[in-house]
Protein backbone atom coordinates (compact mmCIF):
# COMPACT_ATOMS: atom_id res chain seq x y z
CA UNK A 1 0.00 0.00 0.00
CA UNK A 2 1.30 3.45 -0.94
CA UNK A 3 1.67 5.93 1.91
CA UNK A 4 1.29 9.66 1.35
CA UNK A 5 2.53 12.50 3.47
CA UNK A 6 -0.45 14.72 4.14
CA UNK A 7 0.35 18.44 4.31
CA UNK A 8 -1.37 21.24 6.21
CA UNK A 9 -3.94 23.58 4.71
CA UNK A 10 -1.56 26.49 5.29
CA UNK A 11 1.19 24.78 3.29
CA UNK A 12 -1.22 23.92 0.46
CA UNK A 13 -2.32 27.56 0.20
CA UNK A 14 1.32 28.71 0.12
CA UNK A 15 2.07 26.30 -2.75
CA UNK A 16 -1.03 27.39 -4.67
CA UNK A 17 0.01 31.05 -4.41
CA UNK A 18 3.62 30.25 -5.30
CA UNK A 19 2.65 28.55 -8.54
CA UNK A 20 0.00 31.11 -9.44
CA UNK A 21 2.83 33.57 -10.06
CA UNK A 22 4.13 31.33 -12.83
CA UNK A 23 0.93 31.52 -14.86
CA UNK A 24 0.96 35.27 -15.46
CA UNK A 25 1.25 35.97 -19.17
CA UNK A 26 0.77 39.58 -20.25
CA UNK A 27 -1.21 40.90 -23.21
CA UNK A 28 -2.26 44.30 -24.52
CA UNK A 29 -5.97 45.02 -25.02
CA UNK A 30 -8.20 47.99 -25.75
CA UNK A 31 -9.08 50.01 -22.67
CA UNK A 32 -12.81 49.42 -23.22
CA UNK A 33 -12.29 45.66 -22.86
CA UNK A 34 -10.09 45.79 -19.76
CA UNK A 35 -12.76 46.01 -17.06
CA UNK A 36 -12.10 43.64 -14.12
CA UNK A 37 -8.79 42.42 -15.49
CA UNK A 38 -5.56 42.85 -13.51
CA UNK A 39 -2.95 45.27 -14.77
CA UNK A 40 0.38 43.62 -15.57
CA UNK A 41 2.19 46.97 -15.77
CA UNK A 42 2.18 50.21 -13.83
CA UNK A 43 0.37 53.00 -15.71
CA UNK A 44 1.24 56.68 -15.26
CA UNK A 45 -0.59 59.72 -16.53
CA UNK A 46 0.82 61.11 -19.81
CA UNK A 47 -0.68 64.56 -19.12
CA UNK A 48 -1.67 66.99 -16.39
CA UNK A 49 -5.31 67.37 -15.42
CA UNK A 50 -6.35 70.03 -16.02
CA UNK A 51 -3.74 70.69 -18.71
CA UNK A 52 -4.28 74.43 -18.33
CA UNK A 53 -5.53 76.64 -15.50
CA UNK A 54 -9.33 76.54 -15.66
CA UNK A 55 -12.41 78.05 -14.05
CA UNK A 56 -13.76 76.05 -11.14
CA UNK A 57 -17.06 77.95 -11.25
CA UNK A 58 -19.02 80.18 -13.59
CA UNK A 59 -17.74 83.73 -13.25
CA UNK A 60 -15.74 86.58 -14.74
CA UNK A 61 -12.04 86.98 -15.47
CA UNK A 62 -10.04 90.21 -15.56
CA UNK A 63 -6.41 90.96 -16.33
CA UNK A 64 -5.61 93.02 -13.23
CA UNK A 65 -7.10 94.42 -10.04
CA UNK A 66 -5.85 97.98 -10.43
CA UNK A 67 -8.98 99.41 -12.07
CA UNK A 68 -12.25 99.82 -10.19
CA UNK A 69 -14.46 98.81 -13.10
CA UNK A 70 -14.24 96.90 -16.40
CA UNK A 71 -16.57 96.91 -19.39
CA UNK A 72 -18.09 93.46 -19.86
CA UNK A 73 -17.38 91.88 -23.24
CA UNK A 74 -20.15 90.17 -25.15
CA UNK A 75 -17.75 87.27 -25.78
CA UNK A 76 -18.17 84.33 -23.41
CA UNK A 77 -15.20 82.08 -22.66
CA UNK A 78 -16.48 78.54 -23.25
CA UNK A 79 -15.01 75.11 -22.63
CA UNK A 80 -13.16 73.33 -25.40
CA UNK A 81 -11.84 76.48 -27.03
CA UNK A 82 -8.62 78.50 -26.97
CA UNK A 83 -8.96 82.27 -26.86
CA UNK A 84 -6.19 84.59 -28.03
CA UNK A 85 -5.79 88.35 -28.50
CA UNK A 86 -8.38 89.25 -25.86
CA UNK A 87 -8.59 92.88 -24.80
CA UNK A 88 -7.09 93.15 -21.31
CA UNK A 89 -9.25 96.21 -20.60
CA UNK A 90 -12.42 94.06 -20.61
CA UNK A 91 -13.99 91.58 -18.21
CA UNK A 92 -15.05 88.32 -19.79
CA UNK A 93 -17.76 85.91 -18.68
CA UNK A 94 -16.27 82.39 -18.32
CA UNK A 95 -17.98 79.01 -17.96
CA UNK A 96 -17.02 76.30 -15.48
CA UNK A 97 -14.15 74.20 -16.81
CA UNK A 98 -13.09 76.67 -19.49
CA UNK A 99 -9.35 77.34 -19.79
CA UNK A 100 -8.16 80.65 -18.35
CA UNK A 101 -6.76 82.74 -21.24
CA UNK A 102 -3.27 84.14 -20.99
CA UNK A 103 -3.00 87.46 -19.12
CA UNK A 104 -6.32 86.89 -17.31
CA UNK A 105 -5.41 85.57 -13.87
CA UNK A 106 -8.04 87.18 -11.65
CA UNK A 107 -11.40 85.48 -11.11
CA UNK A 108 -14.69 86.70 -9.64
CA UNK A 109 -17.40 84.09 -9.16
CA UNK A 110 -20.81 84.78 -10.70
CA UNK A 111 -22.47 85.12 -7.31
CA UNK A 112 -19.91 87.76 -6.19
CA UNK A 113 -19.94 89.76 -9.43
CA UNK A 114 -21.70 93.16 -9.43
CA UNK A 115 -22.68 94.40 -12.90
CA UNK A 116 -23.87 97.98 -13.42
CA UNK A 117 -24.56 99.55 -16.81
CA UNK A 118 -22.66 96.70 -18.53
CA UNK A 119 -19.62 97.31 -16.32
CA UNK A 120 -18.13 94.91 -13.80
CA UNK A 121 -17.71 96.95 -10.61
CA UNK A 122 -14.64 95.55 -8.91
CA UNK A 123 -14.33 94.94 -5.21
CA UNK A 124 -10.92 93.42 -4.45
CA UNK A 125 -12.40 91.41 -1.59
CA UNK A 126 -14.58 89.58 -4.12
CA UNK A 127 -11.64 88.32 -6.19
CA UNK A 128 -11.54 84.55 -5.60
CA UNK A 129 -8.52 83.14 -7.40
CA UNK A 130 -8.83 80.02 -5.25
CA UNK A 131 -11.66 79.11 -7.63
CA UNK A 132 -9.19 78.80 -10.47
CA UNK A 133 -8.18 75.17 -10.86
CA UNK A 134 -4.44 75.14 -11.44
CA UNK A 135 -2.69 73.07 -14.08
CA UNK A 136 -2.15 69.56 -12.71
CA UNK A 137 -4.31 70.25 -9.64
CA UNK A 138 -6.42 67.10 -10.16
CA UNK A 139 -3.70 64.94 -11.62
CA UNK A 140 -0.05 65.53 -12.33
CA UNK A 141 1.82 64.22 -15.35
CA UNK A 142 3.62 60.91 -14.58
CA UNK A 143 1.44 60.35 -11.51
CA UNK A 144 0.63 56.67 -10.98
CA UNK A 145 -2.91 55.86 -12.11
CA UNK A 146 -2.87 52.13 -11.56
CA UNK A 147 -0.28 49.86 -10.01
CA UNK A 148 0.95 46.56 -11.29
CA UNK A 149 -1.26 43.72 -10.00
CA UNK A 150 -4.16 46.11 -9.41
CA UNK A 151 -7.69 45.32 -10.56
CA UNK A 152 -9.07 47.65 -13.24
CA UNK A 153 -12.51 48.50 -11.88
CA UNK A 154 -14.97 50.90 -13.55
CA UNK A 155 -13.56 53.91 -11.68
CA UNK A 156 -9.98 53.11 -12.70
CA UNK A 157 -11.13 52.55 -16.26
CA UNK A 158 -12.77 55.98 -16.35
CA UNK A 159 -9.62 57.56 -14.89
CA UNK A 160 -7.47 55.98 -17.59
CA UNK A 161 -9.85 57.20 -20.28
CA UNK A 162 -9.72 60.75 -18.85
CA UNK A 163 -6.03 61.05 -19.72
CA UNK A 164 -6.29 59.39 -23.14
CA UNK A 165 -5.00 55.91 -22.32
CA UNK A 166 -6.13 53.75 -25.26
CA UNK A 167 -4.70 50.34 -24.39
CA UNK A 168 -3.75 48.53 -21.21
CA UNK A 169 -1.46 45.65 -20.38
CA UNK A 170 -3.28 42.95 -18.47
CA UNK A 171 -2.57 39.44 -17.30
CA UNK A 172 -3.96 37.18 -19.99
CA UNK A 173 -7.00 35.27 -18.74
CA UNK A 174 -6.30 31.70 -17.74
CA UNK A 175 -7.83 29.06 -19.97
CA UNK A 176 -9.53 26.67 -17.56
CA UNK A 177 -11.10 23.34 -18.44
CA UNK A 178 -13.51 21.70 -15.99
CA UNK A 179 -14.36 17.99 -16.07
CA UNK A 180 -16.06 15.44 -13.85
CA UNK A 181 -14.89 11.85 -13.58
CA UNK A 182 -17.04 8.85 -12.73
CA UNK A 183 -18.81 5.94 -14.41
CA UNK A 184 -21.98 6.66 -12.47
CA UNK A 185 -22.26 10.34 -13.43
CA UNK A 186 -24.76 11.80 -15.88
CA UNK A 187 -25.43 15.38 -16.97
CA UNK A 188 -28.19 16.96 -14.87
CA UNK A 189 -30.11 17.87 -18.04
CA UNK A 190 -30.43 14.24 -19.14
CA UNK A 191 -32.82 11.52 -18.02
CA UNK A 192 -31.28 9.51 -15.20
CA UNK A 193 -31.40 5.79 -14.50
CA UNK A 194 -31.60 4.48 -10.94
CA UNK A 195 -27.92 3.56 -10.70
CA UNK A 196 -26.73 6.92 -12.07
CA UNK A 197 -25.95 10.16 -10.23
CA UNK A 198 -26.53 13.66 -11.52
CA UNK A 199 -23.28 15.58 -11.86
CA UNK A 200 -23.52 18.64 -9.57
CA UNK A 201 -19.80 19.23 -9.03
CA UNK A 202 -19.04 20.58 -12.48
CA UNK A 203 -21.86 23.10 -12.25
CA UNK A 204 -20.64 24.14 -8.80
CA UNK A 205 -17.06 24.59 -10.01
CA UNK A 206 -17.96 26.50 -13.19
CA UNK A 207 -20.28 28.91 -11.40
CA UNK A 208 -17.74 29.49 -8.63
CA UNK A 209 -15.15 30.39 -11.29
CA UNK A 210 -17.38 32.90 -13.08
CA UNK A 211 -16.40 35.67 -10.67
CA UNK A 212 -12.84 35.58 -12.04
CA UNK A 213 -11.65 37.07 -15.37
CA UNK A 214 -10.81 33.68 -16.88
CA UNK A 215 -11.94 31.58 -19.83
CA UNK A 216 -13.90 28.54 -18.69
CA UNK A 217 -14.85 25.50 -20.76
CA UNK A 218 -17.06 22.61 -19.75
CA UNK A 219 -15.21 19.46 -20.81
CA UNK A 220 -18.00 17.08 -19.95
CA UNK A 221 -17.87 13.81 -18.01
CA UNK A 222 -14.95 11.39 -18.21
CA UNK A 223 -15.29 7.66 -17.68
CA UNK A 224 -13.13 6.44 -14.81
CA UNK A 225 -10.83 4.05 -16.65
CA UNK A 226 -7.12 4.55 -17.12
CA UNK A 227 -7.18 4.54 -20.92
CA UNK A 228 -9.75 7.35 -21.16
CA UNK A 229 -8.08 9.35 -18.38
CA UNK A 230 -4.66 9.04 -20.05
CA UNK A 231 -6.03 10.05 -23.46
CA UNK A 232 -7.83 13.05 -21.96
CA UNK A 233 -4.83 14.52 -20.16
CA UNK A 234 -2.45 13.90 -23.03
CA UNK A 235 -4.71 15.55 -25.63
CA UNK A 236 -5.66 18.51 -23.41
CA UNK A 237 -2.15 19.27 -22.19
CA UNK A 238 -1.45 22.20 -24.51
CA UNK A 239 -5.00 23.59 -24.70
CA UNK A 240 -5.54 24.80 -21.13
CA UNK A 241 -3.50 26.57 -18.47
CA UNK A 242 -5.46 24.79 -15.75
CA UNK A 243 -7.69 21.74 -15.57
CA UNK A 244 -9.97 21.20 -12.60
CA UNK A 245 -11.46 17.74 -12.24
CA UNK A 246 -13.71 16.25 -9.59
CA UNK A 247 -13.81 12.57 -8.73
CA UNK A 248 -11.01 10.04 -9.07
CA UNK A 249 -8.53 11.60 -6.63
CA UNK A 250 -9.02 9.41 -3.57
CA UNK A 251 -6.74 6.80 -2.00
CA UNK A 252 -8.53 4.02 -3.84
CA UNK A 253 -6.48 2.11 -6.41
CA UNK A 254 -9.58 2.23 -8.62
CA UNK A 255 -9.35 6.01 -9.01
CA UNK A 256 -7.50 6.27 -12.30
CA UNK A 257 -7.09 10.05 -12.30
CA UNK A 258 -4.84 9.91 -9.25
CA UNK A 259 -3.01 6.91 -10.74
CA UNK A 260 -2.34 8.80 -13.97
CA UNK A 261 -1.21 11.99 -12.21
CA UNK A 262 1.17 10.11 -9.89
CA UNK A 263 2.81 8.34 -12.84
CA UNK A 264 2.91 11.15 -15.40
CA UNK A 265 3.02 14.56 -13.71
CA UNK A 266 4.96 16.47 -11.12
CA UNK A 267 2.92 16.25 -7.92
CA UNK A 268 3.07 19.58 -6.09
CA UNK A 269 1.02 18.28 -3.20
CA UNK A 270 -1.21 15.30 -2.60
CA UNK A 271 -3.78 15.00 0.17
CA UNK A 272 -4.29 17.47 2.99
CA UNK A 273 -4.87 17.35 6.70
CA UNK A 274 -8.40 18.73 6.35
CA UNK A 275 -11.95 17.41 6.66
CA UNK A 276 -13.77 17.45 4.31
CA UNK A 277 -11.52 17.87 1.26
CA UNK A 278 -8.53 15.68 2.12
CA UNK A 279 -7.95 13.82 -1.21
CA UNK A 280 -7.02 16.80 -3.41
CA UNK A 281 -4.07 16.59 -5.82
CA UNK A 282 -2.22 19.61 -7.21
CA UNK A 283 0.01 18.66 -10.14
CA UNK A 284 1.88 20.11 -13.08
CA UNK A 285 2.12 18.54 -16.54
CA UNK A 286 4.64 20.50 -18.61
CA UNK A 287 3.16 24.04 -18.47
CA UNK A 288 -0.31 22.98 -17.43
CA UNK A 289 -1.54 22.90 -13.84
CA UNK A 290 -4.09 20.38 -12.61
CA UNK A 291 -6.32 20.33 -9.54
CA UNK A 292 -7.88 16.93 -9.03
CA UNK A 293 -10.65 17.19 -6.45
CA UNK A 294 -12.61 14.47 -4.69
CA UNK A 295 -16.15 13.67 -5.76
CA UNK A 296 -17.67 14.81 -2.46
CA UNK A 297 -19.51 18.09 -3.24
CA UNK A 298 -18.73 19.65 0.16
CA UNK A 299 -15.07 18.75 -0.23
CA UNK A 300 -15.16 20.42 -3.65
CA UNK A 301 -16.57 23.58 -2.05
CA UNK A 302 -13.83 23.68 0.59
CA UNK A 303 -11.10 23.11 -2.00
CA UNK A 304 -12.51 25.82 -4.27
CA UNK A 305 -12.82 28.44 -1.56
CA UNK A 306 -9.61 27.84 0.33
CA UNK A 307 -7.09 26.64 -2.28
CA UNK A 308 -8.12 27.05 -5.92
CA UNK A 309 -9.26 30.63 -5.27
CA UNK A 310 -5.71 31.40 -4.06
CA UNK A 311 -4.18 29.95 -7.23
CA UNK A 312 -6.47 31.96 -9.51
CA UNK A 313 -6.64 35.09 -7.34
CA UNK A 314 -3.56 35.26 -5.07
CA UNK A 315 -4.15 38.93 -4.23
CA UNK A 316 -7.82 38.45 -3.26
CA UNK A 317 -9.05 40.92 -5.87
CA UNK A 318 -12.19 38.96 -6.71
CA UNK A 319 -12.70 36.67 -3.72
CA UNK A 320 -15.81 37.86 -1.89
CA UNK A 321 -15.96 35.68 1.21
CA UNK A 322 -14.63 36.78 4.57
CA UNK A 323 -13.74 35.16 7.86
CA UNK A 324 -15.88 36.30 10.80
CA UNK A 325 -15.58 35.20 14.41
CA UNK A 326 -18.65 33.75 16.11
CA UNK A 327 -19.17 32.17 19.49
CA UNK A 328 -19.76 28.45 19.37
CA UNK A 329 -23.16 27.27 20.52
CA UNK A 330 -22.02 23.67 20.90
CA UNK A 331 -19.29 21.35 22.15
CA UNK A 332 -17.66 18.70 19.97
CA UNK A 333 -14.40 16.78 19.64
CA UNK A 334 -12.14 16.58 16.59
CA UNK A 335 -8.82 15.07 15.60
CA UNK A 336 -5.93 17.18 16.86
CA UNK A 337 -3.87 17.07 13.65
CA UNK A 338 -6.48 18.17 11.07
CA UNK A 339 -8.32 21.35 10.14
CA UNK A 340 -12.03 20.66 10.23
CA UNK A 341 -14.86 22.56 8.55
CA UNK A 342 -18.13 22.25 10.45
CA UNK A 343 -21.41 23.36 8.90
CA UNK A 344 -23.13 25.88 11.15
CA UNK A 345 -26.26 27.99 11.45
CA UNK A 346 -25.83 31.56 12.76
CA UNK A 347 -28.32 32.96 15.26
CA UNK A 348 -27.84 35.90 17.61
CA UNK A 349 -24.11 36.06 16.77
CA UNK A 350 -23.70 32.41 17.80
CA UNK A 351 -22.80 29.48 15.52
CA UNK A 352 -24.72 26.26 16.03
CA UNK A 353 -23.64 22.95 14.50
CA UNK A 354 -25.91 21.80 11.72
CA UNK A 355 -27.77 18.66 12.76
CA UNK A 356 -27.13 16.84 9.47
CA UNK A 357 -23.92 14.85 9.65
CA UNK A 358 -22.19 13.22 6.69
CA UNK A 359 -19.85 15.21 4.50
CA UNK A 360 -21.51 14.38 1.18
CA UNK A 361 -24.91 15.91 1.98
CA UNK A 362 -25.45 18.98 -0.16
CA UNK A 363 -28.77 19.68 1.51
CA UNK A 364 -26.97 20.41 4.77
CA UNK A 365 -24.98 23.14 3.05
CA UNK A 366 -28.12 24.69 1.59
CA UNK A 367 -29.57 24.78 5.10
CA UNK A 368 -26.38 26.17 6.70
CA UNK A 369 -24.95 29.68 6.88
CA UNK A 370 -21.28 28.76 6.62
CA UNK A 371 -18.33 26.64 7.70
CA UNK A 372 -16.77 26.98 11.12
CA UNK A 373 -13.00 26.49 10.81
CA UNK A 374 -11.37 24.51 13.59
CA UNK A 375 -7.63 24.51 12.95
CA UNK A 376 -4.91 21.98 13.55
CA UNK A 377 -3.74 21.86 17.14
CA UNK A 378 -7.28 22.09 18.52
CA UNK A 379 -8.99 18.91 19.70
CA UNK A 380 -12.24 20.39 21.00
CA UNK A 381 -14.82 22.97 20.07
CA UNK A 382 -15.87 24.62 23.31
CA UNK A 383 -19.28 26.20 23.71
CA UNK A 384 -18.97 29.96 24.25
CA UNK A 385 -15.50 30.22 22.69
CA UNK A 386 -15.05 32.17 19.42
CA UNK A 387 -14.01 30.49 16.15
CA UNK A 388 -13.66 31.80 12.57
CA UNK A 389 -16.54 31.13 10.18
CA UNK A 390 -16.63 31.40 6.39
CA UNK A 391 -20.11 32.51 5.46
CA UNK A 392 -21.64 31.14 2.28
CA UNK A 393 -22.30 33.74 -0.40
CA UNK A 394 -25.91 34.81 -0.72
Amino acid sequence: MTHFKLISLKKAIQLAILHSNRTNKSSEIDLANSLNFVSSKEIRSPINLPELDSAGLDGFIISNNKSSKFPVSLKIIETGKVYKNLNIKYAYRINTGASIPRNFKNFISLENAFIENEYLILSKSKISNKDIKKKGEDLKKKQILIKKNQKINFIKLALLASVGIKKTHIYSPLKVGVISTGNELIDYKKKKKDFQTFDSNKLQIINFLKKYPIQIEDLGILKDNFKDVEKFYRTKNSKYDLIISSGGSSFSSGDHTSSYLIKNTKILFQYLRIQPGRPIIFAKQKRQYIFSLPGNPLAVMVNLKLIISKFIDPNNLYTNFKFENFKSGFNTNKKFNITKFIRVKIKDKTAYEHNSRGSAKLISTAQSDGFMIVEEGISKVVKGRSYPVIKFEI
